[in-house]
């Protein structure tokens, strides 16, 4: 009953397979789209490469051509950086993808030491937890969402805990999407029912590394038992409009 996958990786980043191995796996399962999504630009380790962005392009023009039996997104997966809102992702490569995932990554280091001491640092050793530190966390995905084209906040709540309400609201009011992820799903119901106050919207996704994994949509699962409605979840039975 999901229309597409939109959070998946490649050999680009630190998955598997390839563009094409990702398209064959959703075409396999019957999705009529699937996004591939690899970690910021920036040619940080396990993230895309700058000078193979181009390459990254003609790989998803051919898959296209290949499979026009399923829609081929091309998108990223950038990381958040600082409590400033910056990621990895310069505006020339955002203005030609189709989607912009955004999420805090515990292997993704800062590029000054002011976030690696107050930001990365508080989030990765468990001191995450604090008023202040969750305060912090909330104001950087704020930024990160008034300042860059944010389509979808990622597996939200893992290894950086936010105000979920606050965070809702301004999904809701900027059109960004809050991810079911099915390899980190750290939402719990209750969680889950203080976003769905906000009007903000939900997408399912697998965040598969390996084409087998592609189509995963096991994290509904939280949702569902939250007993909240599937209509609120945007690739359900429908076709998402990305930020």
């Amino acid at each position: 009953m999901f229309s597409g996958d939109y959070h998946t990786h490649t050999v680009y980043s630190h998955g598997k397979g390839s563009i094409e191995d990702n398209v064959v796996a959703a075409v396999k399962k019957g999705l009529k789209a699937i996004a591939v999504t690899d970690h910021g630009i920036s040619g940080y380790p396990g993230s895309l490469n700058p000078e193979d962005f181009d390459s990254f392009m003609s790989d998803i023009e051919r898959s296209r051509r290949l499979h026009p039996e399923i829609k081929v997104l091309a998108g990223v997966e950038c990381n958040l950086l600082g409590e400033s809102g910056e990621v990895d992702l310069p505006k020339e490569f955002a203005d030609r993808l189709d989607l912009v995932l955004c999420g805090f990554h515990f292997a993704r280091l800062p590029r000054n030491w002011k976030d690696f001491f107050g930001f990365w640092v508080p989030n990765v050793t468990g001191k995450k937890s604090t008023a202040a530190r969750i305060a912090g966390n909330t104001d950087a995905y704020l930024r990160a969402m008034e300042n860059n084209r944010i389509s979808v906040i990622s597996h939200p709540m893992r290894s950086c805990r936010v105000d979920l309400r606050t965070i809702g609201e301004a999904a809701a009011r900027l059109g960004v999407y809050i991810e079911l992820n099915g390899k980190s799903m750290c939402l719990t119901e209750d969680d889950l029912k203080v976003l769905y106050e906000t009007g903000c919207e939900f997408i399912c996704s697998s965040d598969a590394h390996e084409p087998e994994r592609v189509g995963d949509f096991s994290a509904a699962g939280v949702y569902v038992s939250a007993g909240l409605d599937l209509s609120h979840i945007v690739n359900w039975n429908r076709e998402p409009e990305f930020r």
